[in-house]
């Protein structure tokens, strides 16, 4: 085999940044292996929760991929990750252009036509059920299988009380043969070639029957749906952008509850500032994120931050059991610096501690690492947080709006500026002064200094504490950047 694994190396891998590429079978370190639930998110997933709030680099996507892997591996589970590829190729086959405004009826036939999908892998369950194969054939006709090309598709707007919906042409034969051989009524009369919008009552009636046959079969049957990587296209300016992402929290609250008493489960992964921005603009989504939202927060039990400390040391252990035949290897083996002080280098999220030793797999050391060896590493981290701190602002700022925003950064880093100074740096500029600031502390890129001296920071504000939920514009305190930025503002600007 061409692309074969060498000899054992002594260099230690504590993991790829990317949760995909750990789910990898050819993968150095697979999530599956490594994987622990530190924060009880699978726990609070097993009540009325379907929404994964959590900062970009929590361990969003590592916890979705854990979910597909391990109902993959179980004969009587059935897991889909759905992408942002996913529903801009959903999006072409219906006829639509990437950032076509979507509604509830878009999404709920996604989620519909894709549960089908993997009820359909399970067709032993509906002996009762007779002409299976003309639900197949209505799946494979209208999601991209050799006829697609035959549909009729038309990009009629529609003005409903629930929103924008487009008339998209769907063959509904097939699926109208199925329910007059099993009996199923129509909920309605419909033409040939429907839209979305008048099919999904259909859709729904043949989701229930196929569920409760399943049930009564093999009612242990698990089936999932997980929404990730949604950031990726959002744009914060976008009134559409925003709406769909709204539609889709709606839509998947919908189904939920019409069919969580046949173990059906649609998850949502959010990165916090999208949940931010979303709150803020429809009146009902702070209840709906309070009522069926978790949040992975690694600083949840303070300066210890014992979770964050067992999911690196689970990865040390392995590492050093592979490359050096060290069993029951601690972050003592790995480093002289204790972990709250590398912690404190970091956002206190998994992937900065990937990130910040992942130099370890292509150079040698000798360990446990000194801590001017930990210090440059820190360095090397600081090109990452550059890189990162980038990308996650570009779903709401601009090329030159993020250029602002590191030079009021800068400045407050080598000034320890106080609001009142930095407002004026905003005047050629059409962002909000004060809204920006805020979004930067909720960010934790900046953070406050009170009169007593004391620190806050947003991401180790703690349940029950008065102060540092938010940045306080009442009093004019001096801010300071994270200490990510030590070296990122000495070394590149």
């Amino acid at each position: 085999m061409f692309f074969k694994k060498g000899n054992k190396s002594s260099k230690i891998n504590l993991g790829i940044m990317e949760a995909e590429a750990e789910s990898s079978a050819s993968s150095s370190v697979k999530l599956i292996d490594v994987f622990h639930d530190d924060l009880g998110v699978l726990e609070d997933l097993s009540s009325q929760k379907f929404i994964v709030i959590g900062r970009k680099g929590a361990g969003k996507s590592a916890l979705a991929s854990y979910i597909f892997q391990t109902m993959e591996n179980d004969p009587t589970d059935e897991c889909e990750i759905i992408k942002h590829d996913a529903i801009e190729r959903e999006l072409n086959l219906q006829g639509l252009e990437s950032g076509s405004v979507l509604g509830l009826d878009f999404y709920k036939w996604l989620v519909m036509v894709t549960l089908i999908e993997l009820l359909l892998k399970h067709e032993h369950l509906f002996g009762d059920l007779k002409s299976f194969d003309k639900l197949k054939e209505f799946i494979e006709i209208n999601r991209g299988g050799v006829r697609i090309t035959e549909r009729k598709v038309a990009n009629v707007e529609l003005s409903r009380s629930n929103g924008t919906n487009f008339e998209l042409g769907i063959d509904a034969k097939p699926l109208k043969s199925f329910m007059k051989t099993n009996d199923l009524t129509s909920v309605k009369q419909v033409k040939n070639s429907p839209s979305i919008y008048e099919v999904l009552p259909d859709l729904e009636k043949v989701i229930n029957k196929l569920l409760a046959c399943a049930s009564r079969t093999a009612n242990d049957n698990t089936y999932c749906l997980i929404f990730d990587d949604l950031d990726i296209g959002f744009n914060s300016s976008s009134k559409d952008s925003v709406s769909n992402l709204i539609a889709l929290l709606r839509a998947t609250k919908q189904l939920n509850h019409k069919w969580d008493r046949y173990n059906f489960k649609c998850l949502i992964l959010l990165r916090d500032d999208v949940e931010r921005l979303l709150s803020s603009r429809e009146s009902d989504l702070n209840k709906l994120f309070s009522s069926y939202s978790t949040t992975l927060n690694w600083y949840c039990k303070g300066d210890d931050t014992p979770d964050l400390r067992a999911f690196i040391e689970r990865r040390i252990s392995r590492a050093f059991k592979e490359a050096q035949g060290i069993n029951n290897a601690t972050w003592l083996n790995l480093t002289n610096t204790l972990f709250k002080d590398v912690i404190n280098k970091t956002f206190c999220r998994p992937r900065d501690l990937i990130a910040f030793f992942e130099p370890l797999n292509s150079e040698e050391f000798k360990y446990p690492l000194t801590n001017d060896e930990t210090q440059k590493l820190a360095r090397s981290y600081g090109q990452h947080i550059q890189r990162e701190f980038q990308n996650e602002l570009s779903s709401f700022y601009s090329k030159e709006e993020i250029k602002l925003i590191i030079k009021i950064l800068k400045k407050v880093h080598d000034d320890e500026s106080k609001i009142s100074e930095l407002l004026p740096l905003f005047e050629d500029s059409d962002l909000d002064a004060q809204e920006v600031l805020k979004d930067l502390y909720n960010r934790s890129f900046l953070g406050m200094r009170n009169s007593k001296g004391h620190v806050f920071f947003k991401y180790k504000f703690l349940k029950g504490h008065t102060y540092g939920a938010e940045l306080n514009l009442d009093h004019d305190h001096k801010l300071l950047t994270h200490t990510v930025f030590e070296h990122q503002f000495q070394d590149f600007y």
